[in-house]
């Protein structure tokens, strides 16, 4: 039964945009999908068109594994071993977002996520919904697992808008609670921008469990974007691996109102009368406009806070955005007053 989505908030917005275009990651503490009749990119995210046979790990869908004999259809694993399991689960193992399959990430029990020991796990720390603490080269595993591949399913999508922000909404859980599997496993999604490493935490169909909804909000930076989700097997004895389901890609515009925006108040626009900017996007230059003669001050900056152009002019300026990668900026406003306006601009 669908529920309230406040009452399932989990944890609050990340917006410390640390992977390049991503700005904020969010999670949900809920099984039912949070985009509802949305134009979605990704084919085949709930998993139900394959060749595999549910809950049969001799039926394994990556290449590298000595069991390989199904596939998932759009979706190309890589990565993994010989001694690697990924498989198609139904909903009698274990928790299904969409439909009655999902995707098993099974790859092993001595996945390194800290150090080169197996189970340890004292580096782990999350800020908001995303694991931030992992050190580099990490996890990793024995090399008939993938070592530091991982097990990974990956789609390219395209016909994306480049400037435009999408949200990569997924539902993420674990094998069931029993035989000892209890705690929170690891893995990575990444967006064209580098990993992003998550958290799913065991889940079972009988009494169902609830898993963990993911929103990742992103800018696009091509037409088209390669969606990939990689698990190392458990990082620890009773830690669970990933189950994957609903995978959906579509326009952050057909978010329900109920979802916070990415952006943060401090970089609103505050007032649309005072300051002209165009063309937004822009490609090798960006003109400002003032209703003033009065000294002013433009600073731009992109989404890690950092200052890439301050400039003072009176009236209008012309500002060279040639040397800006794709991607999204924010700018602010000042003159003797303070901060007069803020807002944000797309560089093409």
């Amino acid at each position: 039964m669908k529920k309230n989505l406040l009452s399932f908030v989990l944890i609050f917005i990340s917006i410390q945009f640390a992977p390049a275009q991503i700005l904020c990651i969010q999670c949900f503490n809920q099984n039912d999908s949070i985009g509802l009749n949305v134009n979605n990119h990704i084919v085949n995210g709930g998993f139900e068109n394959t060749t595999c046979l549910s809950n049969q790990y001799t039926s394994t869908f990556c290449p590298a594994s000595t069991n390989f004999s199904c596939s998932i259809a759009n979706w190309i694993c890589s990565g993994g071993g010989t001694a690697s399991y990924p498989s198609i689960d139904d909903n009698t193992f274990t928790v299904t977002a969409d439909g009655s399959k999902a995707a098993y990430f099974g790859n092993g029990s001595n996945a390194a996520t800290c150090s080169a020991t197996y189970n340890d796990t004292l580096c782990l720390a999350s800020s908001t919904c995303e694991i931030t603490t992992i050190p580099a080269g990490y996890p990793t595993n024995d090399a008939t697992f993938g070592g530091s591949n991982g097990v990974s399913l990956s789609q390219t999508v395209n016909g994306l808008v480049t400037g435009t922000t999408y949200v990569l909404e997924f539902w993420a859980g674990g094998e069931p609670q029993t035989n000892g599997w209890m705690k929170p496993g690891v893995f990575a999604v990444d967006i064209g921008f580098g990993n992003t490493f998550l958290k799913c935490k065991p889940t079972r169909a009988n009494p169902v469990s609830i898993g963990t909804r993911y929103l990742i909000q992103f800018m696009a930076t091509s037409v088209s974007h390669t969606i990939k989700f990689t698990n190392w097997g458990h990082i620890c004895i009773p830690c669970t691996e990933l189950i994957l389901d609903n995978v959906r890609l579509y326009p952050a515009s057909e978010l329900p109102p109920t979802v916070n925006s990415c952006i943060p108040e401090s970089i609103q626009e505050l007032d649309a009368n005072v300051m002209t900017v165009f063309p937004n996007p822009a490609t090798t230059q960006l003109t400002i406009k003032t209703n003033s003669s009065q000294p002013s001050e433009v600073t731009i900056f992109d989404v890690t806070s950092r200052i890439l152009l301050h400039q003072t002019f009176a009236g209008s300026v012309m500002l060279n955005t040639e040397q800006f990668a794709k991607g999204i900026y924010f700018y602010e406003l000042k003159n003797k007053t303070g901060v007069i306006q803020t807002g944000k601009v797309v560089k093409e």
